[in-house]
């Protein structure tokens, strides 16, 4: 007994290949869920270890800018230190011109 497309709708070798297909299809669909979680997992990961790093320079630049500061002259101590400093040199300058005039 032979079936065809007119008598049944649809042959066995017809269902059988339209199955392997389907099948193929749902594994494809598997894999590419798969790796979409993994994609998703790694997503998630990326973004934690971005907050964590954000979290990190926030807190080494609120240590680092009083540092730079004081370092820079912006400070007023450091501004006066300096003065004094180039008071001082001065006068040494001055009192070995002096000395060396003198002599």
């Amino acid at each position: 007994m032979e079936s065809n497309t007119s008598d049944r709708g649809i042959s066995r070798g017809e269902f059988a290949a339209f199955r392997n297909e389907m099948r193929e299809c749902m594994q494809q669909q598997t894999e590419l869920m798969r790796q979409m979680v993994q994609l998703q997992a790694k997503h998630h990961n990326l973004e934690s270890l971005v907050s964590r790093h954000d979290k990190e320079i926030e807190s080494l630049e609120k240590r680092v800018l009083p540092i730079e500061q004081n370092q820079g002259g912006t400070n007023v101590k450091t501004q006066y230190n300096r003065d004094l400093i180039w008071a001082i040199l001065g006068l040494i300058f001055a009192l070995a011109g002096y000395a060396i005039r003198g002599s």
